[in-house]
């Protein structure tokens, strides 16, 4: 990428004859030039270039965040002619951009405020990642308060950029909140299976062996609804008898278990991986595809 031969009077010259007020390609090789200057100039020199260039400071540094994003140009076909947008779609996750690609969310007419709902109700809904145990708070940020929404949300956008260079997270107070909704929402819901478990299951439970109880340690009802899966279905396979009875016999239960364990985790791959499941059941057990498919619309939405 870097360019030694150059000197700042060229970049200056490449910066004159881009414009950011075209098309992607022609935002995208700015944001190259100005990266190509970062890796290329001394500091003095990049300081020089950036305050002598048309760019204010700001502007600037979204560019330079864009530049250095070597996802971009993979995607610039779904991207829209506009910075400020282009800067918004780079200070999201890989998966969160992969997500926002296939969906067709991010496409050439997106405009910022689309975008911004769409990263909100996706960061709400589909639950925002957890901050790993590790992590410690290095520093707060205290806002006024009369700050502007509109200069939050470009605030907001620097900082993602920064951080996700740097490998840190950021936790805002509202995300926080949102998280512990959606965590109570989850808990409460996940009684309401419990109970649905503890009805359907009380006749095999009391008519179960107290060996078989013993080799998975369960010493109650609550303790085969809460069990692991693996003890969960263990059980009730052995009292089935077999595989097929099992399914014939419990595969409703299975279906609410595998809804109960996804509400009580907060792991997104581990929640990935329960949808996926009763999806498998609906397809390879005709008799319980209803069932899988109402499990999924009615607990496993978000």
């Amino acid at each position: 990428m870097s360019n030694p031969s150059k000197s700042k009077t060229e970049f200056q010259s490449d910066l004159a004859q881009g414009s950011i007020n075209g098309s992607v390609d022609d935002i995208l090789r700015v944001c190259r030039v100005i990266r190509t200057t970062k890796e290329t100039l001394n500091p003095k020199d990049f300081k020089d270039l950036r305050e002598e260039s048309p760019f204010s400071e700001k502007v600037w540094s979204k560019l330079l965040q864009i530049g250095l994003d070597d996802r971009l140009e993979g995607v610039k076909k779904k991207l829209p002619p506009l910075y400020t947008t282009i800067h918004l779609i780079h200070c999201l996750t890989d998966e969160e951009l992969e997500s926002g690609v296939r969906d067709g969310h991010i496409h050439p007419k997106v405009s910022q405020g689309s975008l911004n709902r769409w990263i909100r109700h996706m960061r709400f809904h589909g639950g925002q990642e957890v901050i790993p145990e590790d992590f410690k708070i290095l520093v707060q940020v205290i806002a006024p308060p009369d700050l502007s929404e509109e200069v939050l949300e470009r605030f907001k956008g620097d900082l993602e950029g920064l951080m996700s260079r740097y490998g840190f997270r950021t936790q805002y107070e509202e995300d926080q909140s949102m998280v512990e909704v959606r965590q109570q929402r989850s808990q409460d819901r996940s009684q309401e299976l419990v109970s649905v478990l503890t009805k359907d299951l009380q006749s095999t439970w009391k008519e179960g062996e107290q060996d078989l109880k013993n080799l998975f340690s369960l010493n109650s009802l609550d303790d085969l609804v809460l069990a692991p899966m693996s003890s969960f279905t263990g059980f009730l396979n052995r009292v089935s008898g077999n595989r097929e009875k099992f399914w014939e016999n419990h595969g409703t239960d299975y279906i609410h278990k595998v809804a109960l364990e996804y509400l009580r985790t907060t792991n997104k791959g581990q929640r990935f991986n329960y949808r996926r499941r009763l999806k498998e059941v609906a397809d390879t057990h005709e008799n319980l595809a209803g069932k899988a498919t109402e499990a999924l619309n009615k607990w496993m939405k978000y």
